[in-house]
């Protein structure tokens, strides 16, 4: 050869085309929309913090100017990231400011993830059409919220109306009593309390409360009137929420792949997004079926035995049963409270409170839980209580209650990927093995090119046997590939 090729360093980095740096050498001009751009990115968490929208100046028209500044400058990862942020921040204001024109939206899904299951055993295994499945999911659905809101809604504020007006009578009573008894007189004596400013100022409260309260519930409802423009805009929503449902439904895997595709991807891949979806889904369907039984239970018993606000204390420990372990607490104390100021007798009622409240969790701890909650995410009821422990343990009250579904997650990433996980101590120390001696069979690229060619059983019996055949097998191409280039 009469000149020799520079061979390029062997080490060199490569740098990529479509990402670089910040901290490169930049321009006076680059530098100066960095600048801006960055202005008006702390200007966008401005209004936001402050709330605006309303005016010339709102997050909308902020972040598109910060677009327009950083837009020049994505090729650097910073500038990325810059835009990543404040569009996920936009993202979080347009919910915000659309909460109410998209609250219908999110309930119709959030109905669809939940019963989508049964629409999909109805078509899989029964072979009904996906659109009968979901028509008749749907009318079951509406059946239900029908009769819940006919039936047992003007029983529950029934019963809320009738509970504000023994709440001030109760309060009235106890400031008569005030007045009346001596144990305040006899604590005047001792100089603790001064009986006329005490009554006083019981008085002023106790009225506040009372009066409060009495005028809770209408203003309530009112409230929930006024949200809805109109009459007819009620009748609107209430109309095309059916038809929205049972849209969903016969759509739903359509638009949960829409959906997917908005996120990113994790090695390439959304499994993530997928495994998440189905264990959350499946617990909060657990979870659901278990309140909505202790809500049953639980009011079906009060009501047997005559007990007072049966239906109050029975909704109450289905909804505080989605809080793990201080739900129940909760239930025992406002349950025995209400008996021992409203009870006839109270000690009674009290205790039929009591008991059918410890039966309800005897049932859900012994049977409930375990069973259905290990039917939906799939773990064995010893790892669930397991699990309820030691996040408890380790997060207090957040950990009981993520304490199922992030246990469930663990174990989906653990059976995934365990295979990658697994360790080979007896490898450990040893000189690594070529790639194709791992791979276990080597073929030549054409006939011509040199090299050995290994079956699976006719591999190396030892790494350095393997070892040698490599390194003759590179010698080999090393000079055949000098004699072309010298010729």
């Amino acid at each position: 050869m009469a000149a020799e090729e520079k061979a390029p360093a062997a080490h060199a980095p490569l740098a990529s085309p479509s990402r670089k740096s910040i901290y490169q050498r930049i321009t006076a001009f680059e530098t100066a929309l960095l600048a801006g751009g960055l202005a008006l990115f702390f200007l966008l968490l401005y209004e936001m913090h402050r709330g605006a929208g309303d005016g010339f100046l709102n997050p909308p028209l902020v972040a598109a100017a910060t677009v327009i500044l950083l837009w020049p400058l994505r090729k650097y990862t910073e500038v990325q990231a810059i835009l990543m942020a404040g569009g996920f921040l936009l993202v979080l204001w347009f919910l915000d400011r659309l909460s109410g024109v998209l609250l219908p939206f999110i309930i119709v899904y959030l109905l669809a993830y939940l019963f989508n299951p049964l629409v999909t055993t109805l078509q899989e295994r029964w072979n009904v059409p996906r659109s009968a499945s979901a028509g008749g999911v749907t009318l079951i659905v509406v059946g239900l919220v029908a009769l819940f809101f006919l039936l047992l809604v003007p029983q529950i504020v029934g019963q809320l109306e009738v509970l504000a007006s023994r709440l001030v009578t109760a309060f009235n009573g106890f400031r008569e009593w005030m007045l009346t008894t001596t144990i305040l007189d006899d604590l005047e004596e001792t100089g603790l309390v001064d009986k006329g400013e005490l009554i006083s100022q019981l008085n002023i409260f106790v009225q506040e409360q009372a009066t409060g309260l009495a005028e809770s519930i209408p203003d309530a409802a009112q409230r929930l009137v006024r949200s809805i423009s109109s009459l007819l805009g009620l009748v609107t929503v209430l109309s095309i929420l059916p038809v929205i449902l049972y849209y969903t439904l016969k759509d739903y895997p359509h638009i949960t792949q829409r959906l997917i595709g908005l996120f990113p991807t994790f090695g390439g891949q959304r499994d993530y997004l997928v495994k998440t979806s189905r264990i959350v889904g499946s617990y909060l369907r657990g979870q659901l079926i278990i309140c909505t039984i202790a809500a049953v239970v639980v009011s079906t018993a009060l009501v047997l035995f005559g007990v007072p606000f049966a239906l109050l204390i029975g909704l109450m420990a289905g909804v505080l049963n989605l809080i793990p372990s201080l739900g129940i607490v909760i239930t025992y104390v406002l349950g025995v409270l209400l008996m021992l100021i409203f009870g006839d007798p109270w000690f009674v009622d009290a205790i039929i409170v009591v008991a059918v409240l410890m039966g309800e969790s005897l049932l859900e701890q012994s049977v409930l839980t375990p069973k259905v909650m290990a039917h939906q995410v799939g773990l064995h009821p010893v790892t669930i209580l397991l699990s309820l422990f030691v996040f408890g343990a380790l997060m207090g009250l957040l950990g009981l209650v993520i304490a199922v579904p992030a246990t469930a997650l663990l174990m989906t990433f653990y059976k995934a990927y365990r295979n990658e996980l697994t360790l080979d101590l007896s490898t450990y120390g040893k000189r690594p093995r070529p790639r194709w001696l791992r791979l276990g069979t080597r073929t030549p690229k054409s006939e011509h090119e040199g090299g050995e060619t290994f079956a699976v059983n006719d591999a190396p019996k030892s790494a350095d046997e393997a070892l040698s055949i490599g390194e003759k097998e590179d010698t080999t191409r090393g000079e055949e590939g000098g004699g072309r280039r010298d010729a």
